[in-house]
């Protein structure tokens, strides 16, 4: 390889797409960051870094607002009140279609060079951001999307069920192909996710690829096309073969340094916090549970921790907490996928009798992950509190989930919009017929440069609007 990715941006683009699903501009074609020459190691850590980050701030700007979390009081007619512009997904359709032109290329660079690991870890990455993309708009490109070199210019849409077949076979195989006696050789001083120099790090990523095929099952339990219960015991019964994560050691979270090129997500880190008052159904459930996550992801004001009523009609007096800049400041773990989401999965697929383990054990390892996970420490009679303990109900599940989803891109709506749990407070500001959105609009310019395809999506889906539900929601 005659220059190494090492020496160019993270934030540069090695591949170039387009908003059509991979469909050519001519400032892309003239991409000068793009490489002539490359291995599989080259694409490897830029795709993890722009992902992890354009998930954080997916959570930053979209999910803390209509999710209830925070509130931004420069208006009543923000997220907070469940108004969604209709561009609000423009920046996730590009930034996912063109870092996976960037994960096809790497696949493609793998198989060429018998490189198994990499092939698996391409897959891997793939399977993880169509996932958001067919979980946030339904129908998308699949099998045409990012193949302008083959000259396919205008891919056409896959259907939701068709894609979802396809990413349980790619983890499927994903699985078969990590070699845990090798290593990923081109990248020598390991990767963003997990510094992998030896089959530790390989076995790590194997968990990754079978816990989000986890996180993907338990969304299609209730999709008759789907046999989900038994792909789900599958991997439950026969860990030996599917290992998933174990312990917070194996979460799939980018460690960035905050030195450039590994800057954080916002360029001034107290901007997380400017015109935000953090909600009283955070404020208050954090409280009532005397949880070691109130100060991480709130400021006192005064005393105490203050919370204001999301999607309030009156705004309310005096000054409420905010989120501290200490979320947004490198060091910090940008998070894909963490271990306390998978124990929660684990938690109610018990629950519903789907799998034999225990619940509650289950229920407190997630718990106890994600407190650990944001630094606190767990508190040994944390789960003598009859608010926090486990009592058979899925809600006090979806509850703690909520606040394991900090800041991992739209899994909390994603939630939401599969369970209707928890039961966050509708706002009296909130009209009384407003949805909260179960799918995000098609970019606009898709309708210039991709008008057919376009117009088949959205005759199959039923129309292209926000009340429109996926295969997998209620």
């Amino acid at each position: 390889m005659k220059k190494s990715i090492k020496n160019i941006l993270l934030g540069g683009t090695i591949v170039g797409c387009l908003l059509s699903g991979c469909t050519p501009f001519d400032e892309l074609n003239a991409d000068p960051t793009r490489l002539n020459e490359a291995n599989p190691g080259s694409f490897l850590d830029p795709i993890l870094y722009n992902i992890s980050i354009f998930g954080w701030k997916r959570f930053n700007d979209y999910t803390y607002e209509l999710m209830g979390n925070v509130i931004d009081y420069r208006g009543t007619n923000g997220l907070g009140w469940w108004y969604v512009s209709d561009s609000e997904g423009d920046n996730t359709w590009s930034t996912y279609y063109q870092w996976l032109a960037n994960a096809k290329a790497m696949e493609k660079e793998a198989v060429t060079l018998n490189e198994p690991n990499y092939q698996a870890v391409s897959k891997v990455l793939q399977c993880y951001m169509f996932d958001i993309l067919v979980s946030t708009f339904g129908d998308v490109p699949y099998i045409e999307a990012c193949r302008g070199d083959e000259q396919i210019y205008y891919p056409a849409f896959d259907k939701q069920t068709d894609i979802y077949k396809h990413i349980l076979q790619e983890l499927e195989e994903a699985n078969s192909l990590f070699d845990t006696s090798d290593n990923l050789r081109y990248n020598t001083s390991g990767d963003l996710l997990y510094m992998t120099t030896d089959g530790t790090g390989i076995l790590k990523w194997k968990k990754f690829g079978n816990s989000l095929r986890l996180r993907i099952l338990l969304k299609l339990l209730n999709a008759p096309e789907f046999d989900a219960e038994t792909e789900i015991q599958k991997i439950i019964n026969d860990p030996d073969a599917y290992p998933v994560f174990e312990s917070n050691d194996d979460a799939a979270w980018v460690n960035i340094s905050g030195v450039y090129p590994q800057e954080g997500p916002l360029d001034r880190p107290n901007n997380i916090s400017g015109y935000r008052a953090c909600s009283e159904f955070v404020i208050n459930t954090l409280k009532t549970w005397n949880d070691p996550r109130l100060p991480v992801f709130a400021t006192k004001q005064g005393d105490d921790y203050i919370g204001w009523p999301a999607g309030f009609a009156v705004q309310p007096s005096g000054k409420a907490s905010a989120p501290p800049k200490t979320l947004a400041t490198a060091p910090m773990k940008l998070i894909l996928m963490s271990y306390a989401e998978l124990s929660f999965i684990k938690a109610e697929l018990a629950q519903k009798g789907i799998i034999s383990e225990d619940p509650r054990m289950a229920y407190e390892n997630g718990v106890k992950a994600s407190i650990e996970q944001w630094g606190g420490v767990m508190q040994e009679d944390y789960f003598d509190n009859p608010e926090t303990a486990y009592n058979g109900t899925l809600e006090r599940i979806m509850t703690q989930k909520y606040f394991a989803l900090y800041f991992c891109d739209y899994q909390q709506w994603f939630e939401y919009n599969r369970t209707g749990l928890p039961h966050i407070p509708k706002g009296d500001g909130i009209p009384e017929n407003q949805e909260i959105a179960h799918r995000l609009k098609y970019p606009a310019i898709l309708q210039r440069t991709n008008l057919k395809n376009y117009q088949k999506a959205k005759e199959n889906m039923g129309g292209d609007n926000f009340t429109i539900k996926l295969i997998w929601q209620q």
